[in-house]
């Protein structure tokens, strides 16, 4: 095989591979896609809302993760911080005090807790990034209308292309 054929073959794959990771208007961490919502709703509303779009409320399980979120709502948020909060897909809903993520049942083995939280703050079941914490996590009561995170695997690591 010609030399130049498979380094033209080896630009076009690292060509693809960048420019589809994620969809337009979601920012890329590795192989997962978060979209910052503009809206708010109730934690179950937006997690609808992001199930309907093919993702799910973001899930948390690193320091990286939780330090990219961070680094995002501080550059979205530069004008002031302390009265903004995007629900993630933490909750507590089916036993009080034991962290899940609703998307897969998974206890949380990874939490960024604000400081004093969680404190069942106003019957407080579902995780929030707060803004007056410094984006770390927080429990607030389910109902609030919030602004959301939707994560989304990158669709060429996972196989599923969803257009």
């Amino acid at each position: 095989m010609d030399v130049r054929i498979v380094i033209v073959f080896i630009i076009s794959a690292l060509c693809a591979k960048r420019g589809f990771a994620c969809r337009q208007g979601w920012e890329s961490n590795g192989t997962l896609c978060y979209l910052f919502s503009h809206g708010k709703s109730t934690w179950a509303e937006a997690s609808a809302t992001c199930l309907a779009i093919h993702s799910h409320l973001a899930v948390i399980t690193s320091d990286m993760e939780q330090t990219f979120l961070t680094g995002e709502l501080n550059q979205l948020h530069q004008n002031g911080t302390s009265h903004v909060q995007y629900w993630i897909d933490g909750t507590d809903l089916e036993v009080e005090n034991v962290w899940r993520w609703a998307i897969t049942g998974d206890k949380l083995t990874y939490t960024a807790w604000a400081d004093g939280e969680p404190n069942n703050a106003q019957g407080g079941n579902c995780m929030n990034l707060w803004g007056r914490g410094g984006f770390l996590m927080a429990d607030d009561d389910c109902e609030l209308h919030l602004n959301y995170i939707c994560q989304e695997t990158d669709r060429e690591e996972s196989g599923n292309i969803i257009g």
